[in-house]
């Protein structure tokens, strides 16, 4: 919200204020401020009048002027094709700055002395878009009653401060500059009066009628005006709009627009001749369509509103004006429209049609049912002083919807144990003041009826100590140590998750964090199963449309990322949520390509593959103390590659998959040779009874053998291993499968797999006859079990 500071002088006494005390009052009560600048950064300038134009002597588009100053005549070249005689001009004197550090000084241009510039709007800063059209090729032409020496800024009301506030959505009331103003007020204790306009009638009727016919819109009203003069609007006006970052149209679109400015309540002006004596509001017809006032046509659907002559759509409620009734500058009559329409109604036309403008901004945050009806008084007050309007008697409208005020009951003991602070009842009683609150004080309790002009406030205690805070000062509250017992701590579950990430991190993995929400049709990409999806209401965008089921999705498209970019090398991981209806599920996943350790010294490298994987997860759960195995599939996900998946299960219980990603979707979205694995931490996590075991260092020594065994190709390392562990689970502590053979000397449907054995009994040194039983045990279970041999 841009608040132009000189608005802000029409209900405050700034006089002894500075701009930086008050920059520091609105940043520290009220509202973080984006920007605070003047509106014209320009200097030395003056209004001056052409009493001589004629061409320069070296040019053809030049021309030599003789402009009355202040002090006299001074000589200026201008290039301006529209300068001329008798002009009222504005111009910068030798020794100006004008935006962009451009400074004016006298010289020569083609030998002809020039002791300043006549300056267009575009060379005081204004945008191009606040230029009238006339202007927009030369200089800025001054009216007539101008007067020759006087600041141009001034004159223009250009001599104003741009206070850009970065509203919170929360803070609805300072959408407007009534509302900024009572902030601002009672943070210097001043009392503002709102706008109470008078309207003078005419004694010919309204004869417009209105009928609502849908829930959505809670209040409308309507008042006609007669035989308006189309003009610009007074330069006063304009400033102020242009302040705030709203486009001069004409003074009757003005008016409108200046009203929502100051009382935050969106107006909207027909033009009578085209829309007749008849209003109706009602919902839209499915498909149908309307060209809004940016000549776009729109399609409707049932959940939209529309303001209507009784039989076609001629605004879109709370969004923006149709360009069927627009006012143009042959309008002569107009109808004014104030209303109150349903905020969620209007959120969703205006996210689902593409189409934000500053009435739904307000609308969506809700308006003061109170100040339509003054919204439309104070519009119809300026038209008369403004277009020569005459403004027929009565106010025609309804309202469907009945608005009780809200109460609150607090004490002070309640906002002091809340705040932490000591404030008096009569501190409390000063800031309710201040805040023009309407109260009353009944045994010690404080009943505040909450203003209608607050649609931030909620009928709850809270809302009124966050005010209570804001105007005593946050910096004015005391730091206290809470008076409890308790400390703070991680729990079992926090601390494995933070031990997660230091482990990956050592490990040489970066942590990532990626968007919750995605495309629909990539809901399924790279999970196990279907869930039913969280879907949004009003999605932004179709890429962001449903909550994650794979924190996969945001990982991969990360590598990509990378990529993209040149960079091979990607080793990264991300501990989040997925999400389904009614359930959230934490996940660590990750995903690694390229080279994953190299040394340019030794000339030694290290590429991703599935058992470097493989090997970070075991490192990780053997750290979590969890048992986990490793089954591999071919039918886990599409995009996952059929030879190369393993889904990890704990416990009989599937969680998590290891996979090289498919060859083909691989090469679809670039992504090389890519690992990648997700886990399901919950299912994990909660599993776990005891972090750590400890057991006493044994002082006997260990015994290794190693083992050939020859198996079938189709019977999986895990197979054995399971079979081996099951047998020596008395004596063997270690376990290493270090190598693979096939060829020569093994059948051809064979496989050969050495696995280094480590024994160890905790009583007693081991003898030969204890480890060869155990081997012996192995060999034939292996031979029962597997059909293996010893090779």
């Amino acid at each position: 919200m841009k608040v132009s500071y000189n608005w802000l002088k029409d209900y405050l006494d700034l006089s002894n204020v500075s701009h930086d005390e008050l920059f520091k009052e609105i940043s520290f009560h009220i509202n973080e401020i984006e920007t605070y600048k003047k509106m014209i950064n320009a200097t030395n300038l003056m209004i001056g009048e052409v009493l001589e134009c004629v061409d320069h002597p070296d040019s053809d588009h030049l021309h030599v002027c003789q402009v009355k100053l202040k002090d006299g005549i001074s000589q200026i070249v201008c290039g301006a094709p529209n300068v001329g005689i008798g002009q009222k001009v504005i111009v910068a004197l030798p020794g100006a700055e004008l935006p962009g550090d451009f400074k004016i000084k006298a010289a020569k241009v083609r030998g002809v002395e020039s002791n300043g510039m006549i300056c267009s709007l575009q060379e005081l800063g204004f945008e191009e878009k606040y230029v009238p059209e006339q202007f927009k090729d030369g200089i800025y032409i001054l009216d007539n009653d101008a007067i020759i020496g006087n600041d141009p800024l001034e004159y223009l009301s250009l001599d104003d401060y741009i206070i850009d506030l970065e509203l919170t959505s929360n803070r609805s009331d300072l959408l407007s500059v009534e509302g900024v103003a009572y902030d601002i007020g009672a943070v210097l204790n001043q009392q503002i009066s709102p706008v109470l306009p008078i309207v003078k009638e005419d004694t010919e009727a309204n004869p417009v009628s209105v009928e609502i016919k849908t829930p959505y819109c809670h209040k409308y009203y309507a008042r006609y005006v007669k035989n308006v003069v189309i003009k610009d609007s007074p330069w006063w006006l304009k400033a102020r709009l242009i302040a705030s970052g709203i486009r001069p149209i004409n003074n009757v679109v003005d008016v409108t627009n200046y009203v929502m400015l100051e009382l935050g309540q969106p107006l909207h002006a027909f033009d009578a001749d085209k829309l007749g004596n008849k209003i109706v509001v009602r919902n839209a017809l499915e498909n149908e369509t309307i060209v809004t006032l940016d000549n776009i046509e729109r399609k409707l659907s049932t959940e939209d509103v529309v303001i209507t002559n009784g039989k076609d759509a001629l605004c879109v409620a709370g969004v923006m004006g149709g360009a069927s009734t627009e006012v143009t500058s042959t309008t002569k009559n107009i109808v004014l429209e104030s209303a109150y329409f349903d905020p969620r109604s209007v959120r969703k036309t205006s996210s689902k049609l593409g189409l934000k403008s500053e009435s739904s901004t307000r609308f969506e945050r809700k308006v003061d049912i109170n100040r339509i009806e003054v919204a439309l008084d104070r519009a119809a007050q300026l038209l008369q002083g403004l277009a020569d309007a005459t403004i027929l008697k009565g106010v025609n409208g309804i309202q469907t919807v009945k608005y009780e005020p809200q109460y609150v009951n607090i004490t002070t003991t309640k906002i002091n144990n809340v705040l932490g602070t000591n404030l008096s009842d009569e501190q409390i009683s000063d800031i309710f003041t201040r805040l023009q609150y309407s109260y009353e004080v009944k045994n010690n309790e404080y009943i505040i009826t909450i203003p209608s002009r607050r649609m931030d406030l909620e009928a709850s205690y809270q809302d009124i100590i966050e005010d209570v805070v804001r105007i005593y000062g946050y910096n004015s509250v005391p730091t206290v140590i809470a008076p409890t017992s308790d400390r703070g701590r991680l729990t079992d579950k926090q601390k494995n998750i933070r031990n997660i990430r230091v482990m990956l991190a050592n490990m040489g993995l970066n942590e990532s964090v990626t968007y919750s929400l995605i495309n629909k049709n990539n809901l399924n990409d790279f999970t196990l199963g279907s869930d039913p999806e969280v879907a949004l209401l009003m999605p932004m965008s179709e890429d962001k449309a449903v909550m994650r089921q794979s924190l996969l999705n945001g990982v991969i498209e990360a590598v990509a990322y990378n990529k993209a970019r040149r960079i091979d090398d990607v080793a990264i991981f991300e501990i989040g949520k997925k999400y389904s209806v009614g359930k959230e599920t934490l996940l660590l996943s990750g995903a690694l390509t390229g080279l994953f350790t190299k040394s340019l010294w030794q000339g030694q490298k290290q590429k991703v593959d599935f058992y470097v994987v493989k090997g970070i997860l075991e490192k990780l759960f053997n750290h979590l103390n969890v048992n986990v195995e490793f089954v591999s599939t071919s039918e886990a996900n599409k995009n996952f590659h059929p030879g190369r998946t393993a889904l990890i299960k704990l416990n009989d219980k599937v969680v998590g998959v290891l996979a090289n990603l498919h060859p083909k979707y691989a090469k679809e979205n670039s992504l090389g040779d890519t690992y990648v694995f997700e886990l399901d931490l919950d299912a994990i996590l909660d599993s776990k009874v005891n972090t750590f075991k400890y057991e006493p260092i044994c002082k006997y020594p260990s015994v290794t053998r190693d083992l050939a065994i020859v198996v079938k190709k189709e019977v999986e390392a895990g197979e054995i291993i399971k079979v081996i562990k099951q047998t020596a689970r008395k004596y063997l502590i270690d376990l290493e499968v270090f190598d693979l053979y096939v060829g020569e000397n093994v059948n051809a449907d064979e496989k050969s797999l050495a696995i280094k054995l480590t024994f160890q009994d905790s009583t007693k040194t081991l003898e030969t006859a204890d480890v060869d039983k155990v081997i012996s045990s192995i060999l034939n279970r292996l031979d029962f079990n597997l059909k293996a041999r010893l090779r």
